[in-house]
């Protein structure tokens, strides 16, 4: 007798969720990307057009020819600065992030402080492999394309060709992405893993 008691009670539950399932409104899809956030109007406010990273380049080779040249002089200083500073990140970059949306609640502070700490052991990594050599820029591409947000676009997964004095080619992956703003740029980071 109990078990038929259980067995009704459960079969009562499935038809009850049942039901419910079935006056609940239509299902939305859930797009699998989020758009990302536009901060600022569709006409940019001067103020944005004529923001310059510091210590960014016209080219992406003027960039990659300097970061070679901090490697070769062990410069860490040059190095770091040749990367997005804490206040550009925070103040320029965050906000068109999809992370920086309310709803998924990632604390900028932590964001930069993950970043800065994977961007150190990069930069670490880079100084253990290329510090010291004469290396030559050669070209690049970035494997991944181009991530654009309203006033900037990132330029992922870089990869440097360089050539040592004797011609000998090798690619350097630890250049992680790189920032370009108002024509101008910059890494995001050192890559800390192949």
């Amino acid at each position: 007798m109990k078990n038929t008691h259980l067995i009704l009670l459960l079969l009562a539950l499935t038809l009850a969720v049942a039901c419910a399932k079935n006056e609940s409104p239509q299902k939305q899809e859930v797009p699998l990307e989020r758009p990302k956030p536009r901060p600022y109007p569709n006409e940019l406010p001067d103020s944005v057009k004529n923001r310059v990273l510091s210590n960014s380049f016209k080219l992406p080779q003027e960039l990659f020819d300097n970061v070679l040249l901090a490697l070769e002089k062990r410069d860490t200083m040059a190095l770091i600065g040749m990367m997005i500073t804490e206040k550009e990140f925070k103040e320029w970059l965050w906000w068109e992030f999809p992370a920086s949306r309310p709803e998924v609640n990632a604390p900028v502070d932590f964001v930069w402080g993950n970043h800065a700490q994977n961007a150190s052991k990069g930069l670490r990594l880079a100084l253990r492999k290329y510090g010291g050599k004469k290396l030559f820029y050669v070209s690049h591409r970035f494997e991944e394309g181009e991530d654009k947000y309203q006033t900037f676009i990132i330029h992922t997964k870089t990869r440097v060709i360089v050539a040592d004095s004797a011609g000998v080619e090798q690619e350097i992956k630890e250049f992680g992405s790189v920032v370009e703003m108002n024509g101008r740029y910059k890494l995001l980071s050192y890559r800390d893993r192949d």
